[in-house]
């Protein structure tokens, strides 16, 4: 076998070995799991998605979110919204295939005015 083969060989062995390095950890990161959520369902179409729980904050540009089942993982009090009929300060965090950000709870199914959204957790620590 040839100088240059063997180096050739042990960067290969060092590379998979690096990758494997890599993979391990990257399968132990911590992330949200399904369990972590409730689906919920939103009615309006094209509701901003924010970055905290008020209309004063940034919406995440491009990414609206409408008559489709999200999955939610907390809700917290923050701007009161009204829209037509409906009115509350309760916001709900959710992933709806993109970016995580926060919408009224206004736009969401199952919930009264001025009320959390049954099911969905109020505990601040389950929206990380």
């Amino acid at each position: 076998m040839s100088e240059r083969t063997s180096r050739l060989r042990r960067a290969a062995v060092a590379a998979a070995a690096m990758g494997g390095a890599v993979m391990s950890s990257l399968g132990t990161a911590p992330a949200h799991a399904a369990a972590d959520t409730t689906q919920v369902y939103v009615w309006a179409t094209d509701v901003n998605m924010r970055t905290c729980a008020s209309r004063e904050c940034p919406a995440y540009g491009g990414v609206r979110v409408g008559r489709m089942t999200v999955d939610a993982y907390c809700q917290e009090k923050g701007q009161a919204v009204t829209d037509g009929p409906y009115a509350n300060d309760w916001w709900v965090k959710v992933e709806a295939g993109g970016p995580i950000g926060w919408i009224s709870a206004v736009y969401v199914r199952g919930g009264d005015n001025w009320q959390p959204i049954p099911g969905v957790s109020q505990d601040w620590a389950d929206c990380f």
